[in-house]
């Protein structure tokens, strides 16, 4: 008898650990900060009154259950599955895991619907990719681009990122599809210089390609070091990093073909720096609920990227650009990450939707791509134009690599402050 009934401890320790690991792997894969996924599956383990210790590792995870005796466990490992960055999954996945503590819902009503979250329909592809082409030529405004450049990164992005749906659909590794795709574009952003010459060739060039850059990948990798999950942090930067190398070799393939050296960039005065600022904040709203769409949010939350992306960027643009402030980039941008992360956890609240999945898109229309690309360029240069120059272009790769990492990092550190100082509230906000 006694055997009998460690049998079925031991089979329904099995069972859940199995679906603790597909739930785990799944929230790891659709871009899930590692502290949500722990939380979110340490609550249904407490559910059926097992004790979990959840190890996560950048390819895999291993969970072990223990019953609440400490007399019994299970060990299962998981490899995390090749599934898109999708905050819809995210907030229903963080939904249901107070359904199962609230409710005590047996295993197999979980299974029932898991599948059913995780088998719903994305938006449809021909909608995200009209709203990140008008959300990209929107980006290229916000540094200054006019109608011509605005237009051509359209085009560009059009078509660079129906080449990566297509792509990716094939099965495509990753890093080959971002070379194609930044070549693609920067292709026909180069057109530019070669044919209009529309007065901001620079801009038309440099933001061609900008729709690759791994926005929420980078926000996800700094959340989780300062969260102290530093090598899921490490190993997330580390793949952002790639992706922006392979946008780099892409970039770079089209600046040697055609011989561009863009060293001078536009930089347009507006005298009213209040109607600049809203101006601004308009056009952010397009680029956040546009680069929203890729990493399919709730509708309901696509509204709010918009207002939160507007707030955002028309603070940062005003704080830089007011003649009695003038502040820098990187202070600019991190108070604006305040002002943002500030105001999501009441809308998440209001929505019952986690934080990340507005606030981190709306952060995206001040992703320093700019900065990148001019750090991108000088190493360029410091391979292709050796000699006198030489320690010049070294300078400035690492002035706008600097550049790059500390406006990433404060925008980032800035949003993810309210949301830890109301921690309690935002990481229940899904719990109905």
């Amino acid at each position: 008898m006694q055997q009998e009934s460690n049998e079925n401890i031991h089979e329904a320790l099995k069972d859940t650990a199995m679906f603790l690991a597909e739930y785990a792997s799944t929230l790891m894969a659709v871009g899930a900060q590692t502290s949500r996924i722990q939380l979110n599956t340490v609550r249904i383990a407490r559910s059926f009154g097992y004790k979990v210790n959840l190890l996560i590792f950048p390819k895999t995870l291993s969970i072990t259950l223990l019953d609440n005796e400490n007399s019994h466990t299970y060990t299962y490992i998981k490899k995390t599955p090749a599934i898109p960055l999708n905050f819809k999954i995210n907030m229903k996945l963080s939904e249901l895991s107070w359904q199962a503590f609230d409710e005590k819902l047996p295993l197999k009503e979980l299974w029932r619907r898991f599948k059913s979250i995780v088998m719903e329909k994305r938006e449809s592809r021909w909608t995200v990719l009209l709203l990140v082409s008008f959300a990209n030529a929107c980006f290229c405004r916000l540094f200054d681009g006019n109608l011509t450049s605005m237009a051509i990164v359209w085009v560009a992005t059009f078509v660079g990122f129906y080449i990566r749906q297509e792509l990716t659909r094939r099965g495509l590794n990753q890093l080959a599809v971002f070379v194609i795709c930044a070549f693609v574009s920067t292709m026909i952003g180069v057109s530019d210089f070669v044919y209009f010459h529309g007065g901001t060739e620079d801009m038309s060039l440099g933001t061609s390609m900008l729709y690759l850059v791994p926005g929420v990948p980078l926000i996800n990798g700094v959340m989780d070091i300062v969260d102290h999950h530093v090598l899921d942090g490490i190993a997330r930067l580390a793949n952002a990093c790639l992706l922006i190398i392979c946008i780099a070799i892409g970039l770079s393939a089209t600046v040697v073909i055609f011989d561009i050296d863009p060293t001078t960039f536009t930089k347009v005065v507006r005298p009213d720096v209040v109607r600049a600022a809203i101006a601004d904040g308009l056009f952010a709203a397009v680029a956040g609920v546009g680069f929203a769409i890729i990493s399919n949010p709730p509708r309901k939350a696509l509204l709010i990227c918009a207002l939160l992306a507007c707030v955002g960027h028309g603070i940062r643009y005003f704080l830089m650009h007011n003649q009695g402030i003038m502040l820098d980039q990187v202070t600019a941008s991190t108070i604006a990450g305040f002002v943002i992360g500030l105001l999501s956890v009441p809308f998440a609240m209001r929505i019952h939707c986690p934080a990340e999945c507005f606030a981190f898109p709306s952060l995206l229309p001040m992703v320093p791509g700019m900065f990148a690309y001019k750090a991108v360029r000088d190493l360029i240069n410091i391979v292709r134009l050796p000699g006198e120059y030489t320690m010049e272009y070294v300078t400035r790769f690492f002035s706008n690599s600097s550049l790059t990492v500390l406006v990433m990092f404060g925008m980032v550190v800035g949003c993810i402050i309210p949301i830890f100082i109301f921690h309690r509230h935002s990481f229940s906000v899904t719990r109905k």
